[in-house]
């Protein structure tokens, strides 16, 4: 029986993971575009296993509709909005165990990336290739192996923008705003999500309205500063999700071009709960702790790389951007920066944008933290002894649980990070480059000091890992191991 509940909910999130797609789908439909096949049939097979899932509670719905037709015709009493109760009603998740639903997340996030690798395929994209670029849309990381766009419909090209879109939230998130579930909070903690005080569905609603929202103005900002509206859609849809991915081969952009392209990056790395105080009129929202120290950490960035590495400005701040709110955009060859810039790069990589938002990396809000319990043990030398020190976050207390899970998931990120370059290293890459790429991939970047499409097999399949690592942040692939480890 419970494995019959973990294959619902399982097929649920594809069969909800898939309904995006269809953008992209109808596109190929209506230019005659050749990737109408493949798209289709990848929809297909996300959709078919939930079949089973939705026919009881439809035959449900239709055996309750004629009782209540049969009980109208009797004059008994009726509810005169049943029918609209039938077209607003939503599944209900099982009683999965949070554990469970952390390993089917994480195997989500496999699973996904796998199927949707078809269509690059039927392009004349190898088996490796289409992978990797279809692990890093939906982880809305940017990095790329596609070296021309002449074989790739713009139907390819949307599919593509529209996996970051949507992963820049988050496949769980998504299913949330359709979906109930005991266990919806910590849900929206496992994509690094704060709810709003307006119940589950509701804050994943409205998270899903403010993307919306920031999304059609991005598109509307590109479009006015010269892009065409192909390429508006897709580079807001990247944008905002802080993915990445170029729609085109090569660009000379000029400099409001830039600085719009790196706005779109920033908004995207701002947490929606800000989002939603100042969209509410409340605007001492960006007087925030976190919301101060991402804007000081870019200026500060962009001011160092500006002053050691005397980089074009306009550049700097796209790529300082990039690099912070883990968007992906970069424009120049990054490999020829000072040795300083690229340090600072990845330090910002490293630390990622605000919490709740659509950005990777440590995330701000965890920094905080660790600074605030750093600062409260230096205190501890210079006040009475005994004296009990409250850490506090926006005037409020932190819990000491919170803060072991806090201080565990930056050692677990550090140590990830470090062995992974390390890896690199052993495989002939340089110290600078691999702890760049992989600093890159791990915080759900894009940005890179080397040619990702050269790269051997065994290195993409392996950034294909720290992607995946990094986008689930960690924990639920334990999650997920000790998941198999229990059924075997």
């Amino acid at each position: 029986m419970r494995a019959q509940e973990l294959l619902a909910t399982l097929s649920l999130i594809l069969f909800y993971t898939s309904i995006p797609l269809l953008i992209p789908l109808a596109y190929a439909n209506y230019y005659g575009e050749s990737s109408f096949d493949s798209i289709g049939f990848v929809i297909l097979i996300m959709m078919f296993p939930s079949i089973p899932v939705f026919i009881p509670g439809i035959f449900k719905s239709i055996l309750s509709f004629f009782s209540s037709i049969f009980n109208f015709l009797f004059r008994r009493e009726v509810h005169y909005n049943y029918a609209l109760e039938i077209l607003t009603k939503r599944p209900q998740l099982s009683e999965l165990r949070f554990g469970d639903i952390l390993a089917i997340s994480a195997i989500s996030w496999i699973l996904i990336p796998l199927v949707t690798a078809y269509p690059y395929y039927v392009a004349g994209m190898s088996p490796t290739d289409s992978i990797f670029e279809s692990m890093s849309g939906w982880t809305s990381t940017g990095l790329s192996v596609i070296t021309s766009f002449e074989n790739i419909s713009n139907s390819l090209i949307l599919f593509r923008s529209i996996t970051q879109w949507v992963g820049g939230l988050g496949i769980i998130l998504l299913m949330l705003s359709f979906l109930r579930h005991h266990q919806g909070k910590s849900l929206l903690a496992f994509e690094a999500k704060n709810p709003m005080e307006l119940g589950v569905k509701n804050t994943a609603s409205k998270i899903w309205q403010i993307y919306i929202v920031l999304t059609i103005i991005s598109i509307g900002l590109l479009y006015f500063v010269g892009f065409d509206f192909f390429n508006s859609i897709n580079l807001g849809f990247a944008g905002i999700s802080n993915g990445g991915f170029f729609p085109f081969e090569s660009y000379d952009l000029v400099w409001i071009q830039k600085l719009i392209l790196a706005f779109t990056m920033f908004i995207g790395a701002v947490s929606f709960v800000t989002h939603n105080k100042v969209l509410g009129g409340h605007l001492g929202a960006l007087l925030s702790q976190e919301f101060l120290l991402f804007v000081s950490l870019i200026v500060i960035g962009a001011g160092l790389i500006t002053f050691v590495g005397h980089d074009e400005f306009h550049n700097t701040i796209l790529n300082t951007v990039s690099a912070s709110a883990c968007g992906g955009f970069a424009i120049g060859d990054l490999s020829v920066l000072h040795e300083f810039s690229i340090y600072v790069l990845i330090i910002l990589m490293v630390c990622g944008g605000m919490y709740g938002s659509t950005t990777g990396g440590l995330k701000l809000w965890r920094i905080l933290v660790a600074l605030k319990v750093i600062w409260s043990r230096i205190r501890a030398y210079f006040v009475p002894s005994g004296t009990v020190q409250i850490i506090t976050l926006e005037k409020n207390p932190v819990s000491d649980s919170v803060i072991t899970e806090v201080l565990g998931f930056i050692f677990l990120y550090l140590a990830i990070f470090l062995i992974c370059a390390g890896v690199f290293m052993a495989w002939g890459m340089g110290i600078v480059d691999s702890m760049f790429t992989v600093a890159s991939a791990l915080g759900n970047v894009g940005l890179s000091t080397i040619s990702i499409p050269i790269l051997p097999l065994h290195s993409k399949m392996f950034l294909v890992l720290i992607m995946y690592i990094g986008r689930i942040e960690i924990l639920p692939v334990l999650a997920m191991i000790r998941f198999i480890v229990d059924r075997r």
